[in-house]
């Protein structure tokens, strides 16, 4: 096991291969997630940014509960119509965050852009106009977690462009964290220029590794 962007690395070199769609890197990367997490009917995943859905998709023959968050509409739309009706899939437009409240949410290219991307985060060097954007309410990552049944074997995926550390700090201030049994953070930090932001990252990592809880690399 080694180190990636701070977190921990523990998938096998074939997530990453040459010549992968990311369509193919993300389904060997959740066949591979399933394997290490042991997930199955007991288990609930939380799949914060769940895009298009192929985490989601993958999850759903393991039996388990997936609660999949998605606030761009166009992609909550199509979740919403693929799995609206599986009582296994919780399909939610709220965005997960440190606290609820209503937020900007901005696009990197438009609303309708299938490869655009958007993020609560205004400062992401990819967000070059502030006027396309939408507002999404908010939803505390401790409130998700608190609403679980702590017994079940909790996975959180983060997919957050930019916000993963004030979650994770969030998560942790509040103690939540120690009910989720692996927590997997996409790291943007080559999109983040603040130094506020690199600086909340170092306190965030070194407040888990204290703690004795590891942050897997999505």
């Amino acid at each position: 096991m080694n180190e990636r962007d701070g977190l921990m690395y523990v998938f096998s070199g074939a997530v990453e291969a040459p010549g992968l769609t990311d369509e193919q890197k993300t389904n060997l990367q959740t066949e591979e997630l399933i394997s290490i997490c042991e997930i199955d009917e007991n288990s609930v995943v939380i799949d914060v940014g769940a895009n298009q859905g192929l985490v989601t998709r993958d999850l759903i023959k393991t039996g388990c509960q997936i609660y999949a968050f998605e606030p761009h509409p166009m992609y909550n739309s199509e979740l919403t119509e693929e799995f609206g009706e599986n009582d296994k899939v919780h399909v939610s437009n709220n965005a997960v965050w440190k606290k609820n409240e209503l937020a900007d949410f901005y696009f990197k290219r438009s609303a309708t852009a299938r490869n655009g991307g958007a993020t609560l985060m205004s400062e992401k060097t990819n967000i070059q106009d502030l006027n396309l954007k939408v507002t999404v309410e908010c939803v505390d990552i401790a409130d998700v977690i608190g609403n679980l049944d702590a017994t079940a074997n909790i996975i959180l995926k983060l997919d957050v462009e930019g916000a993963e550390y004030e979650i994770l700090e969030r998560l942790y201030e509040s103690g939540a964290y120690r009910n989720v049994n692996y927590i997997f953070a996409e790291d943007h930090s080559r999109k983040m220029p603040t130094a506020q932001w690199h600086s909340l990252k170092s306190e965030v990592l070194e407040k888990y590794k204290q703690a004795g809880m590891p942050l897997y690399w999505w």
